[in-house]
């Protein structure tokens, strides 16, 4: 197995950690407390439904990582998955630095760097190794 497919599987591996734990454990946290609030209903469903099209963002990014593990050539795959966990990173640390520093408690600024990264790892060692 090349390099670069081990380090796809490991992005998808990482994405499918933060998937379990956005749902498991940062949905009840999050979302939960939303429905107490007197904020409008709109506000709160909205929320809900964001969080959750989230989780399916990251279940597409999975199943991409996937796809350019197991089938040759699919780098496209890798490079949109990456550019994907690129994009939440760079909206969790955007939020931290410029909207709240609260932000950097949660996952969000790290998680998805961390997924980048290997990801763009595995995106350059696919395309130096065809070269």
């Amino acid at each position: 197995m090349g390099k670069y497919k081990m380090m796809y599987w490991f992005a998808a591996l990482l994405s499918l950690a933060g998937l379990v734990a956005h749902e498991a454990i940062g949905a009840p946290m999050v979302l939960s407390p939303l429905v107490a609030t007197e904020l409008p209903e709109n506000v709160i469903w909205l929320h809900h439904f964001s969080w959750h099209v989230g989780s399916i963002a990251v279940a597409a990014m999975i199943i991409m990582f996937a796809h350019a593990a197991l089938k040759p050539g699919s780098i496209a795959m890798a490079v949109i998955a990456t550019g994907m966990s690129s994009g939440f990173a760079a909206l969790g640390i955007g939020l931290a630095v410029y909207a709240s520093d609260v932000m950097w408690g949660t996952p969000a600024p790290y998680a998805w760097s961390v997924v980048a990264v290997v990801g763009g790892v595995g995106v350059w060692m696919e395309f130096n190794t065809d070269r």
